[in-house]
């Protein structure tokens, strides 16, 4: 690859994580990643076990992107490997605190937290 290609490959991913720090990944635009309805046929229990589930999992892909640093290579490493995951656990968590109030299931502990946004 020749240096042209890399700089633009750079911008690129640099441009990227600069929009990801910047709220992208608030409750709106996480909620584009998920299907609408996607948990609807989920029973209370259900809904209960996937939302500890991927609040665990948005959990550790926080301690991946924190470990990968805010240098601008540790932003680049956390944009291209974790940062999509990371956006759909968003909308997951969203999609399910919604689909739980509609069915009137229990407050889920793995619900109540803020969704917060890198």
């Amino acid at each position: 690859m020749n240096n042209h290609a890399k700089f633009l490959l750079l911008a690129a991913a640099l441009s990227l994580a600069g929009c990801t720090t910047q709220g992208s990944t608030d409750d709106r635009v996480a909620r584009l990643f998920v299907a609408p309805d996607k948990f609807a046929n989920y029973s209370c229990l259900q809904i209960e076990h996937r939302a500890n589930g991927t609040a665990g999992r948005r959990k550790q892909l926080e301690g991946l992107m924190a470990k990968a640093g805010t240098t601008p290579d540790g932003r680049i490493v956390s944009v291209l490997a974790y940062q999509a995951e990371y956006t759909e656990t968003a909308g997951d968590l969203s999609e399910l605190r919604r689909t739980a109030a509609a069915k009137n299931c229990k407050p889920l502990a793995a619900l109540q937290a803020p969704i917060s946004s890198r």
